[in-house]
C-alpha cells in the first residue's frame, strides 16, 4: 500500500509541475518583448483552431461586427474595415481585415502583425533614421512622430516603409510594440488627433530620357504642426552629379525661398517667391523638363485664383548648372513630351486654351499650336 501511495503523490507531483510549465510557457519574456500577450483578443468567433501551445491560435469571423483591435496598450477602432481573422503564434498576433460591403476605399484588405518590443531610447533624429532604414535599407519614405501629446496615449511613432510594408514604431509611457502592416498610413487609425509628422524622410526616384534615374532624398522638417523647411540631396543619374538644395517658408512675410548648392557648397541658384500658404510638394519639383536625360527644376513663381505660373529652371551639363527656361507663355499646368511641352491654361473654372510648346533649342520654348477646350 505503501508503494501505491508514493507512486500516487509522485504522479500528483508531476502532474502539477507539468501544469505549471504549460503557465510558464504562456508568459511573455520580459527582457525580450514586455507585454506582449494581447490583453484582449476578439471573442464571438464562429472558428477557433487551437495549436498544440495554448497561446498559439487561430480565430476566424464570418460578420462584420468586428472592428476593434486591442493588443496590449494599442486599441485601434476602424470605421469601414473589419476583422476576418486573429491568429496568434510565438510573441506575433496577425490581424487581417478586409473594407465592409459597400464601401470604397483604394485599399481594399490589410494585415497588421504586432509584437511588444523593448523600448528604444535615441539621442537624436539622425539615430532614428539609422534605426529605421537598418530595419528597412531599401526604403521610400520614414515618418517620424516625437513628443506627442495625443489622446490615444501614444508620445511617439516611428514609421518606414520599403517595398509592400511599412513598420511602426509605436510608444506609450511604459510600452512599446512593432506593427508591420502592408496599409501605409496606419497612423490615421492609431492616432485619435492626426497630429503632425515632425520630420518625414523621402526617397524619390524621378525618371529621365533614356532609362537615366535620378535620386532625390527629401527631408522635411515641421515645427508646431507647421512645415518649416525642406532639406534635398540630388544626384543626377546621368553623370552623376551631386548637388544639394532646401526650401523654407516663412510664415511672418508669406514668402518661400529656394537655394540650390553643388557638391562643393558654391551657390547656383537663389529663388525666392510670394507664396499664401507652406505647400512644399507644388512650390518645388524636379523632372526631366526637355528630355535629355538629366533632371530638372519646376519652381512655382507667382499663385494664381485659377492658375499658376511656374519658371523651369534646366540643367546644362557642360555648365554644370541650372539655366532658366525662356517662354513668353505662362506655364501653368503641363505635361511633357519628347520635344514638346502641352501647357493648359485657365480662362474659367472650366473652359480655357491648350498649348503645344516646343523646344526652340534646350533652353527655349514657343507656342507651336493653341486651341480651346471646354470642360463637360
Amino acid at each position: 500500500m505503501k508503494s501505491i501511495a508514493s507512486g500516487v503523490i509522485i504522479l500528483a507531483v508531476l502532474i502539477l509541475v507539468g501544469c505549471n510549465n504549460v503557465a510558464t510557457n504562456r508568459q511573455p519574456d520580459p527582457a525580450s518583448s514586455p507585454d506582449s500577450s494581447p490583453t484582449n483578443s476578439p471573442t464571438n468567433s464562429p472558428t477557433n483552431s487551437l495549436a498544440s501551445n495554448p497561446s498559439n491560435y487561430v480565430k476566424t469571423y464570418k460578420d462584420e461586427t468586428h472592428k476593434q483591435i486591442q493588443y496590449g496598450k494599442i486599441s485601434i477602432n476602424f470605421d469601414e474595415y473589419h476583422i476576418v481573422s486573429d491568429t496568434s503564434s510565438d510573441r506575433n498576433e496577425t490581424f487581417k481585415l478586409e473594407i465592409d460591403k459597400g464601401k470604397v476605399r483604394p485599399e481594399t484588405h490589410m494585415t497588421i502583425t504586432i509584437r511588444a518590443i523593448k523600448k528604444q531610447d535615441f539621442l537624436n533624429t539622425e539615430n532614428i533614421i539609422t534605426y529605421l532604414s537598418d530595419m528597412s535599407p531599401d526604403y521610400e519614405k520614414i515618418r517620424i512622430y516625437n513628443n506627442v501629446t495625443d489622446d490615444s496615449g501614444i508620445i511617439s511613432l516611428y514609421s518606414v516603409t520599403g517595398g509592400e510594408l511599412t513598420n511602426y514604431v509605436v510608444c506609450y509611457r511604459d510600452a512599446c510594440y512593432l506593427v508591420e502592416s502592408d496599409y501605409s498610413i496606419l497612423e490615421v487609425y492609431l492616432f485619435k488627433n492626426n497630429p503632425t509628422a515632425n520630420y518625414v524622410v523621402n526617397k524619390l526616384k524621378i525618371e529621365c530620357a533614356n532609362s537615366f534615374t535620378t535620386n532625390v532624398n527629401q527631408t522635411i522638417y515641421y515645427n508646431k504642426n507647421k512645415f518649416e523647411k525642406a532639406k534635398y540631396d540630388i544626384t543626377q543619374g546621368k553623370g552623376g552629379t551631386k548637388y544639394s538644395a532646401e526650401l523654407s517658408f516663412d510664415n511672418k512675410e508669406y514668402l518661400n525661398h529656394f537655394t540650390l548648392k553643388n557638391e562643393k557648397g558654391e551657390n547656383l541658384l537663389t529663388l525666392s517667391t510670394e507664396a499664401s500658404s507652406s505647400n512644399e510638394d507644388i512650390a518645388i519639383k524636379f523632372l526631366d523638363v526637355n528630355m535629355d536625360g538629366y533632371a530638372d527644376i519646376q519652381f512655382l513663381e507667382e499663385e494664381g485664383t485659377i492658375n499658376n505660373r511656374h519658371a523651369l529652371y534646366v540643367w546644362d551639363d557642360s555648365a554644370k548648372n541650372f539655366v532658366k527656361v525662356k517662354c513668353d507663355e505662362m506655364l501653368s499646368h503641363f505635361e511633357v513630351y519628347d520635344g514638346y511641352l502641352k501647357n493648359w491654361q485657365k480662362g474659367s473654372a472650366n473652359s480655357g486654351v491648350i498649348q503645344k510648346l516646343v523646344w526652340k533649342n534646350k533652353d527655349t520654348l514657343i507656342k507651336e499650336s493653341e486651341e480651346q477646350y471646354q470642360a463637360n
